[in-house]
Formats: structure tokens, sequence, C-alpha cells
């Protein structure tokens, strides 16, 4: 029997022509055959695609052999590598700790469920609840956050002393009048600071940048328009 040692690990070296005739004359055609009654698809996997790989071990292995002067039979060749195809191996490599990968699929160390799976909880509401329901956050991505940092810095430097803790005070969520103690200004005049902050903000940031903090993450808005699709897809077919 061929040891599990020298799978596709073995590091593929030039065959001799004997090899490569027997690879692409006995061995491929008997891995076709019997990956597609015999290998179990996990996942995406695809028949072509499992051949290939089943293909590419066994070379990988017909290598090995050549390089240390010892024959295979073409029936052990492909026998090992549809083995090593059905248990999950794969010739770009094989992890036990890739959620995606099949070895780890096939070992039952994961499983993968879509985003879009009903949570199995029952709820008042008619509307499904749905794992992403539950781990998704209103909080826009790292890059949003990192863009706004960038246009805050600049726009707090651009500020003078008056429109500055108008600003300080708005995103705190203070009230307006407790600057009037500290800047010692009237309230109309704090009210002006504000419409001026107001025309200072829209020439660093943009006119449409009221529009822009209110908006929505963009995943929670494919999110959405993807639930409400498939609710008029439903809502059509009962129709």
């Amino acid at each position: 029997m061929f040891p599990e040692s020298s799978t596709p690990r073995s590091k593929s070296k030039t065959m001799s022509p004997t090899t490569e005739e027997l690879l692409i004359q006995e061995v491929a055609p008997r891995i076709r055959n019997s990956v597609a009654n015999s290998v179990l698809q996990v996942g995406t996997d695809d028949i072509g695609e499992l051949v290939q790989d089943g293909i590419a071990i066994a070379a990988a292995l017909l290598s090995s052999a050549d390089a240390r002067g010892k024959h295979i039979s073409a029936g052990n060749v492909s026998y090992f590598a549809v083995k090593l195809v059905r248990q999950g191996w794969r010739s770009t490599g094989q992890s036990r700790t890739d959620v995606m990968h099949p070895l780890t699929q096939i070992s039952g160390r994961c499983k993968v469920t879509s985003l879009d799976a009903p949570i199995a909880e029952e709820t008042k509401s008619d509307e499904t609840l749905c794992l992403h329901d539950i781990l998704a956050t209103d909080s826009a991505d790292p890059s949003q956050e990192a863009a706004k940092r960038l246009d805050w810095e600049p726009l707090l430097a651009a500020l003078d002393a008056t429109t500055r803790p108008v600003l300080l005070c708005l995103v705190a969520g203070v009230e307006l009048t407790t600057l009037v103690p500290k800047l010692k200004r009237s309230r109309s005049a704090i009210q002006s600071d504000t419409h001026r902050l107001a025309g200072m903000v829209s020439d660093h940031l943009g006119d449409d940048i009221l529009r822009q903090v209110q908006e929505l993450p963009r995943w929670v808005i494919n999110i959405t328009a993807n639930r409400q699709r498939l609710a008029c897809r439903v809502e059509r077919q009962i129709a």
C-alpha cells in the first residue's frame, strides 16, 4: 500500500516519459470513472474539478515514486488518489481549520450556514428573524470610520475659538445653552455661531454631508433591498 505521508505535499518533479504515459492512458481514466461514482460533493465542489484534483494528486504520487526509483501500478495510484479526494484532500492544499475547506467540513469540525437562514425561535412578529439580524450592527464599516476621522481633523483645525466648542457640544449631544456661561456669549450669538458652523462644515465636507451621516451602511441597504425583493416575489406567487 502507498502511505498517506507521500500525498500531494511531495514536491512535484519531472516524470519519465513512461510514467507520463501511465498517468495519461491508465490512471486518469480510472480516476474519472471513480470520482463520478464514489466521491461526495461538499459545498461548491464540482465533479470536473474533483477529477482534476485527483489527477494532480496522482501525478504527485507518481512523481515521488519515480524519483525514488519505485514502480507503482496504475490501479494503486488511482485508488489512493481517489481515496484522498474522497477524504477531503485537494491538490492545492489541505486544512482542518479553514471552514470552507472540504476536509474541515467532512471531519465535522465546522458547519457552513447561510446568513439568510431563519432562526428557530417563535416571535410575535410576522417577520422571520434571520441569522444576519442577530449578527448585524448598525455601525459603519471600518473604512467609513477611518474616512470620517480623516475629514474630522482638518475641520477642527479650521474652526475658530467660538465655533469649535459649538461643534463639540453638538457631537456630545449637550444643550447649546450650556455654552452661554462658558463662552460668555448670549444665546443669539451662539445661534449665529451655529449657522456659521453649518456653512464651514458644508464648505469642508460637501453639500451632501448631512445625507451621508444619516445614510445607513451600504451592507445594511443591500440586505434590506434583498429582503424586500424576496417579499415582493412571494407576493407575486400568492397572487
